[in-house]
């Protein structure tokens, strides 16, 4: 299976030619290509890489902070997404969580970097994914554990390499926005155990019942941050009805910005009652 590697920038480049060399030591059918080691002195670059985008099975996408924006790796990205399912382009973070993707990025199923877990589950994607041999999964694990410490190492010696001057090493985020990460770690999770296991309508199906069970309780989840118990939660065409209440004895409000970012990682305005059906307090009623 061809694996397509795209950097952007030097540390993005590192971890690039670190998973070339590293991927085929768990899974021997994989063969990784990368731009910065793979075409030869003298060769045309963008053929080349256009040849091999057009040829690939599988696309990884090395991020870090300071190439996120880069029109490089979203054309790269997109190119990717046009031939084949989207559960087979995967942003590989370095310095970022999931929630930190914006843009074009952010619709694909990204892999935590420094996550073990989480690379396990991308190599076990890719192994599926083969149309060659498919490697069983003691044997996958058993050379996972054996190889994940030099990929580790490499990873780190990666993130300690100096970033262009005004950038910083990684990006800090309020609470309330990591209340999108819940959301975006569940919904991964229930992508790559669909759309990999049955046809692409099927898994869009499974997908889509999947998702609304992983919102509800991602609005139970956000609000029992700050206090407040969820009652119920309905779905009109429009608009998400929250009904809760605040902690017993407790004089505890919603804040506007709480419920703008509930109603943006929900994608559709967001209206909060009470237990008697009053309107506390609404979200999120500029979207189209």
């Amino acid at each position: 299976m061809k694996v397509f590697l795209s950097w952007s920038g030097e540390r993005s480049r590192q971890v690039a030619e670190a998973l070339k060399y590293w991927i085929p030591d768990v899974i021997q059918e994989i063969d990784p290509w990368v731009s910065s080691q793979d075409i030869a002195k003298g060769g045309k670059g963008i053929e080349e890489i256009t040849h091999e985008l057009a040829a690939t099975d599988f696309g990884i996408i090395c991020v870090t902070p300071e190439n996120e924006a880069s029109r490089w790796i979203n054309f790269e990205a997109g190119s990717l997404a046009k031939q084949f399912a989207i559960a087979h382009v995967a942003p590989f973070l370095i310095d970022m969580k999931i929630a930190d993707l914006t843009g074009p990025l952010a619709k694909f199923q990204a892999t935590v970097g420094e996550s073990r877990d989480d690379v396990r589950k991308l190599i076990g994607d890719m192994n599926k994914a083969s149309a060659g041999r498919v490697v069983a999964e003691d044997r996958l694990e058993r050379s996972f554990a054996r190889s994940w410490p030099e990929l580790e190492g490499a990873l780190q010696e990666a993130r300690r390499t100096s970033l262009p001057e005004g950038l910083q090493n990684s990006i800090n985020r309020s609470e309330a926005e990591m209340l999108e990460e819940i959301l975006l770690l569940v919904r991964k999770q229930e992508y790559r155990g669909t759309n990999l296991e049955g046809k692409a309508n099927q898994a869009e199906e499974k997908l889509s019942r999947s998702r609304r069970i992983s919102e509800d309780e991602f609005i139970v989840t956000s609000f029992a941050k700050i206090g407040w118990q969820v009652t119920k939660s309905s779905w009109g065409n429009a608009e998400v009805n929250i009904t809760a209440r605040p902690p017993d004895g407790g004089d505890v409000f919603l804040s506007r910005d709480f419920i703008e970012r509930v109603a943006k990682s929900l994608d559709r305005p967001v209206v909060v009652m009470n237990e008697s059906g009053n309107s506390l307090i609404r979200g999120g009623v500029n979207f189209p």
